[in-house]
This record gives C-alpha cells, sequence and structure tokens, in this order.
C-alpha cells in the first residue's frame, strides 16, 4: 500500500493507493496532528490495510508552516524506521508541476522556451515562486523556489516571458491575479493540491530526502535571489 500526505497547509491532505484502488480526503484543521493518524486509518482501511501495511510513503517536505511539514516528514520517517516503509519526498512546486504537466505540454508546444510558473501563497503579502521549462519527462526545474513579497512576485513574473501558471487557487482564491495580461492559467482542476497528485509526483519525482523546505530565507539571501531572478530575465 502506498500513503500520500500533506500537513503544509490549512488542510491536512491524505491519500492511498492499494492495488487498482485509489482513495483521497482532505480536512481543513487547525491541529492536523490531531486527525492524521484517524483520517489515515479510515482510507487506509477502506483499502484492506492499516499503517503496517504501508510499504511506501509519499510526504510533502514544503514549503508551508513550519511546524505542519514537521507532522508529515515525521510520520514518514517513523513509518520508515518502524515499518520499513520506503520513503519519497516532494515538494508542493513539484505536485502543482506535475499535475499540470499535461497543459502545459500542450501550451509549450505553441509557445517554445516558455515557462510554468508554479505559485503558491506564503503569509499575508508573501508568496512562493519556482520556475520549470519543459523537458523530455515533463516539467524540469528552471532554477531554485523563491520567497518574495507581492510586488517582487508581480515584477517577476511581469518579465519572465511566455508564462503559463499553476498555482494554488484553493489555498488563496486570488493568486492567478498576480499574473501579467496575456500568461495562461492551468484549469480550476488541477489549481490546487490533488491528495492523490501527492503519489502521483512523489513517484514520478520525489527523492527520499526528510530535509523539510521552509524556504523563508535570511534578507540577505531573499535579496540575493529577486536580483538574480530579474537579472536572469533581461
Amino acid at each position: 500500500m502506498i500513503l500520500g500526505v500533506c500537513t503544509s497547509g490549512s488542510r491536512l491532505k491524505l491519500a492511498v493507493k492499494a492495488g487498482g484502488a485509489a482513495y483521497q480526503a482532505q480536512k481543513k484543521i487547525f491541529n492536523q496532528e490531531r486527525e492524521l493518524y484517524p483520517l489515515a486509518g479510515r482510507l487506509l482501511a477502506k483499502g484492506g490495510g492499516d499503517l503496517r501495511s504501508v510499504g511506501t510513503v509519499c510526504a510533502v517536505r514544503g514549503p508551508g508552516r513550519f511546524t505542519g511539514i514537521r507532522i508529515a516528514l515525521t510520520l514518514a520517517g517513523a513509518l520508515k524506521a518502524l515499518a520499513g516503509a520506503r520513503v519519497r519526498t516532494v515538494t508542493l512546486f513539484e505536485v502543482l508541476a506535475w499535475q499540470a504537466a499535461p497543459g502545459f505540454a500542450a501550451w509549450a508546444r505553441v509557445n517554445p522556451g516558455g515557462r510554468l510558473a508554479a505559485l503558491l501563497h506564503a503569509f499575508k503579502d508573501e508568496y512562493f515562486c519556482q520556475f520549470f521549462r519543459q523537458g523530455r519527462a515533463g516539467p524540469r526545474p528552471d532554477g531554485g523556489p523563491v520567497w518574495l513579497k507581492e510586488g517582487e512576485l508581480r515584477a517577476l513574473l511581469s518579465g519572465a516571458g511566455p508564462l503559463y501558471a499553476a498555482a494554488d487557487a484553493e489555498e488563496a482564491p486570488g493568486i492567478y491575479s498576480l499574473l501579467p495580461a496575456g500568461a495562461a492559467r492551468a484549469p480550476a482542476s488541477v489549481s490546487r493540491v490533488v491528495p492523490a497528485a501527492i503519489i502521483g509526483a512523489a513517484l514520478a519525482r520525489g527523492s527520499a530526502t526528510l530535509r523539510p523546505l521552509y524556504l523563508k530565507p535570511a534578507k540577505y539571501e531573499l535579496e540575493n535571489n529577486v536580483n538574480r531572478l530579474l537579472a536572469k530575465r533581461g
């Protein structure tokens, strides 16, 4: 059995894959650790198993809330240590890019050189962003992820050239308003983190690391990233 888990945002997201069947659920809750095990148990039971049946655990390692990220990674580490489960972790950027891959590939065929921007709301007027380019096996990262103020993100996107965006509009309904005129958007069905996609993206693009991606950098690192990205667009 394969278990997928994300505790990075305001919603606990879980998915289970057992044989040819798949189950998923999500719940908006602040103290996600309270519901994690009961909800995971119910999903695993639908597939005929429990936590001891998990052979692979796929966890989102960020970015997001400090405490939230640790919940998913702690579960992954525990299943690895106690049950011998294989661990595959993935970022929210990679999940959004994986979900948007079919639409981005079609768009990229008529917009050669265009990029995919994976966008997430952080806190207040701050956002996360990472660019991807079309590769043989789908979207591949084009530079590292960054944490930006709203004005900085608008400036970055406006100079990014042809752009296809995949954003988590479930967490931030107005996030697509940050895009410049003419930018393409992913469909609403993938403009959120789909629980089952955590498993798909982790198996396709994930790694074995349990290192969290908190992303909020020191001020000098943020300024360096902004300057580097703005220079790159020129």
